[in-house]
């Protein structure tokens, strides 16, 4: 096993960025390590009722060998930019429509034994159009501005100004998401199905359980990673950064 020291003082965000093994046991511990990637490891156990020595112990049992020499997927701004993207906003585009209709589904044959069915149709349908939405925005307006700045471009006061607003709004938007999950979450009693579930029940709730997964990692690249380096670039080219969060 590879000899990592886990500094219990390091952020959840940096602890996943520097080992993305370690995202798997956040999520089963129920540690959020993406709009709570700010808080130290040490105060997220705390946070969490949880013993630090255990939780590290767990962590250092999520790395391999080879943990150290792994590539990471980007080594800029544009780089990381086009991994979210392809890696999440392109394959949200096909799957939540496909998901959409499979909770619908689900929802129309056991909303009756299952109640709680049509508050996860509702809720999954805000929470598609959100995203949709949200995606949309960041390619047509904070992402080619990240990239200008990147490369070491002048931006206008217009783009400085809009790059703020996004990274503030973005960020907000992420906080509701988390919310919307959250909900999901708690409505699908942890996506567990129930004993009289079809194989469509089982297959909606594997797939939420899926995107909720994936939207903690793409959450995470965004306000852990791309959002603060871009804040750190605008602040010092231009002595500028976004408002503090609360």
């Amino acid at each position: 096993m590879t000899n990592v020291s886990i500094d219990s003082d390091a952020s959840l965000g940096d602890l996943v960025e520097s080992n993305p093994e370690f995202a798997p046991v956040f999520e089963s511990l129920g540690i959020d390590y993406c709009c709570g990637g700010t808080q130290s490891l040490s105060a997220a156990c705390e946070a969490n009722d949880l013993e630090i020595e255990a939780v590290r112990e767990r962590l250092e049992g999520a790395l391999t060998d080879d943990a150290n020499d792994t590539a990471p997927e980007w080594n800029s701004l544009t780089q990381l930019a086009n991994v979210i993207v392809w890696e999440h906003h392109r394959p949200l585009r096909t799957d939540l429509p496909d998901l959409e209709a499979l909770v619908e589904k689900v929802a129309r044959v056991h909303g009756d034994s299952h109640p709680e069915l049509r508050e996860v149709e509702a809720e999954f349908r805000e929470l598609k159009a959100d995203i949709l939405e949200h995606v949309d925005e960041e390619e047509r307006i904070a992402f080619p501005i990240v990239k200008k700045l990147d490369t070491g471009a002048e931006l206008t006061a217009d783009e400085r100004d809009d790059l703020l607003a996004e990274i503030e709004s973005l960020e907000d938007d992420h906080d509701e998401t988390a919310a919307r999950l959250e909900r999901l979450h708690d409505l699908t009693d942890g996506y567990e199905p129930p004993e009289d579930a079809c194989m469509s029940y089982r297959e909606m709730l594997r797939r939420l359980e899926e995107l909720e997964r994936d939207t903690h990692m793409h959450v995470h690249r965004e306000n852990n990673v791309l959002f603060p380096k871009a804040a750190a670039l605008l602040e010092e080219a231009y002595g500028v950064r976004p408002s503090p969060s609360g």
